[in-house]
């Protein structure tokens, strides 16, 4: 089960507590609820994204505030897509708790009516729109992992001797040989112009796919065969640049593939990971997904003998983030 999917299934379960709400419990729901975003590192960096893109100044934000309080109009505030809504209504919210206005107070000040109506219209008009913004970003990146476990699949299942092959009698640019079949397969998915690889300030990722639009895809493949030397080092170096690429990018959410020639157990070590697919670590407010493609299947499993296992912690993989 993807992460993106139990997050999504939690924002649900959350925005749900906060409609059954009744007079005596709405304070601590809507304060629960507020918490899970701030604290839910990938929910979080979802709506600062949205807040860097639209900016407000202390002076708009009161207006918005007086033209909601004051003048009753808070139904009428118009925005330019939901991502605007989201930062605007977003930024009102940590404006609310700078007042210390409680659930009550703003069910009755927002909503109108009596509780039941005033609570359903607060949490239609002021709730709502950030939680259907959260769910449309996560399905963005639940639909990228979806298609990089399809491709792990397919390659590991059936397509893994031809590219290791091809691998093989490479004499150099090793990493192209999977750059191109990744490239290729994303194209196929629909992804959108998987081949450029414009330069940013912290060099150029493998893929970038969406370039034309606002929120492109970025992946960084490395390769994992000690014959090169291309060990742990490797995937350090890879999830550093992910991290940078990320960050030029204004991205929140950024992919590392390894393809794995070694016949080696490759285990991601952190308070992040879970059972779940794939491996993620949480990085300053950001998650980064690290997916290994195992190609060593030239010897059957009963001549390979002990399988070694590499294990890199968390404190590894930021070492080498500047």
């Amino acid at each position: 089960m993807y992460y993106g999917h139990n997050l999504r299934s939690n924002l649900q379960e959350w925005r749900n507590r906060l409609y059954k709400s009744n007079f005596e419990n709405i304070n601590n729901n809507y304060r629960f609820f507020m918490d899970r975003l701030k604290n839910t590192p990938v929910m979080s960096s979802i709506l600062q994204t949205a807040l860097s893109n639209y900016p407000l100044t202390t002076e708009q934000l009161n207006e918005y505030h007086d033209a909601i309080f004051d003048n009753g109009s808070g139904n009428e505030l118009s925005f330019s897509n939901e991502e605007h809504a989201a930062a605007v209504i977003y930024k009102l919210h940590n404006m609310f708790a700078e007042k210390n206005y409680d659930g009550r107070v703003l069910c009755q000040n927002l909503g109108g009516g009596d509780f039941q109506e005033s609570l359903q219209g607060f949490l239609d008009n002021y709730i709502e729109p950030v939680v259907n913004y959260i769910h449309d970003e996560l399905d963005e990146a639940n639909f990228v992992l979806y298609l990089l476990e399809k491709y792990k699949k397919r390659t590991e299942w059936f397509l893994h001797k031809n590219l290791i092959e091809k691998y093989r009698l490479a004499t150099n640019s090793y990493e192209q040989i999977f750059e191109d079949d990744l490239r290729l397969y994303l194209f196929d998915q629909g992804i959108d112009n998987p081949f450029s690889t414009p330069k940013s300030t912290s060099g150029r990722a493998d893929i970038i796919g969406l370039i034309d639009t606002k929120d492109p895809l970025i992946l960084e493949i490395k390769i994992y065969d000690s014959s090169k030397s291309y060990r742990k080092n490797r995937v350090i170096e890879g999830f550093a640049q992910i991290v940078k690429y990320s960050n030029d990018y204004n991205k929140n959410v950024g992919y590392l593939v390894i393809f794995n020639i070694d016949n080696v157990e490759i285990e991601i070590r952190s308070e992040d990971a879970d059972k779940n697919f794939p491996n993620k670590v949480l990085f300053n407010n950001k998650v980064y997904y690290i997916l290994f493609i195992n190609l060593n299947f030239e010897t059957s499993a009963s001549k390979t003998g002990t399988i070694k296992v590499e294990i890199i912690t968390k404190e590894e993989l930021i070492r080498e983030i500047g």
